[in-house]
Order: C-alpha cells, then structure tokens, then sequence
C-alpha cells in the first residue's frame, strides 16, 4: 500500500480456496519435427473482506491476476531413447489488478484501485519422456526477467501423465513461478507453488 513498508503474506491453499471467486487455466502446443510452439494463460480473481468491530467499520479486497507465457523451442540432439528435450525462449506477462475499499464507522469511506502489467524474456528447458507406451513425464523450467522488467523471474513444473487414447491424456503436477520485480513505489516479491491437474486433448 503506498506510504507504507511492504508486508509479508504468507496464504496457505485451503486459504486460497475459500476466498477464491473464479479461476481459469489452459494451455496449447504444436510440435513437428524439430520445432514446438507453447502458450498458456492462467487468470484468477480472489477477494475477501474484514469486519473491524461495531466501532471499526470493514474493508474489502479485490485481486485479480493474469499469466501469460509464450514460448519457441527447438529439440536438442541428446540420443536418449523415448526423450525429447527442446531449448525454449519467449516471453511471460503478467498482470496484477487490486480494489480496496474501507468504510470506517465515523470517517468518509476510501475506495482505491491500481495495476501494474509487465512482460519478461525468458529462456529455458521442456522435456517429455516416455515411460512406456501408457505412462510420461514432462518437466518445464526456465528463468527470466535479467532486469529488463522482472530482475528476475523462475519458473519450474513437473507432471506424471497417463495415456487414456491416442487422443486422450491426464496427467498430475507440481508447478512453482517466482517473480522480483518493483517499478518506483510498486514492489512485487511472490513465490506461487502448489499441486494441478491437467487434461489434454490431442489432434
């Protein structure tokens, strides 16, 4: 908040949950013979309020976050049976949106809004690996930012799949994305990690 130090916060999932009001992610590749297009967005929006006592008043908080990646890759030559790994490089933008609203009981109420967008290089790693004909791994990595927007940025997800259909895959993961950036009075610090699912459909 402006005129005030930056402050720790520290939300759990279950945290998360309960005050989560809508959230949307996909993502979509096309490979050939050498080369991968990816992207993916994840948008969410959280908003909670307090009750300060019969003589505080309450306040409430709205936050709303897109991620966006986009990346080019080209396979590497690494001769492992059943393993494709691509050198990755493109871009993350990230938009944060946050509304707070105060009615203290004896004093005016105070509205505020602000949003800070930005975009980072990056470069990285994918890989797939084949177990058998049924089971995969797919790992993503790649870091960022090198002061151009972020100082830096990390990002990091490993999933376990299962081969339904030739058409049809689900898999289970655990992603992570650190983010440094601060831009005059705007100071953004986070650490964003935990367990997904996914679903793919192929064609």
């Amino acid at each position: 908040m402006r005129g005030l130090p930056a402050a720790a916060v520290d939300v759990s999932p279950l945290d998360v949950l309960e005050d989560l009001d809508g959230v949307f992610a996909g993502s979509f590749q096309a490979a050939g013979d050498s080369w991968l297009l990816y992207t993916d967005v994840m948008w969410a929006k959280i908003s909670t309020d307090a009750d300060f006592g019969p003589f505080g008043g309450t306040a409430d908080f709205e936050q709303t976050q897109i991620v966006a990646t986009a990346l080019v890759g080209y396979e590497l030559p690494v001769n492992v049976a059943n393993m494709q790994l691509d050198a990755t490089g493109g871009l993350r933008y990230q938009h944060n949106k946050v509304e707070l609203g105060i009615d203290p009981v004896f004093f005016p109420a105070i509205d505020r809004s602000g949003s800070q967008s930005w975009a980072d290089p990056i470069v990285g790693l994918t890989m797939h690996y084949d177990v058998n004909s049924k089971w995969f791994v797919d790992v993503m990595a790649d870091v960022g930012g090198f002061g151009v927007a972020s100082d830096i940025t990390l990002q990091g997800a490993a999933t376990v799949g299962y081969n339904w259909t030739d058409t049809l895959d689900s898999s289970l993961g655990y992603k992570a994305l650190y983010t440094d950036y601060e831009d005059g009075g705007f100071r953004y610090d986070a650490t964003q990690h935990g367990i997904f699912t996914r679903l793919a459909v192929k064609f």
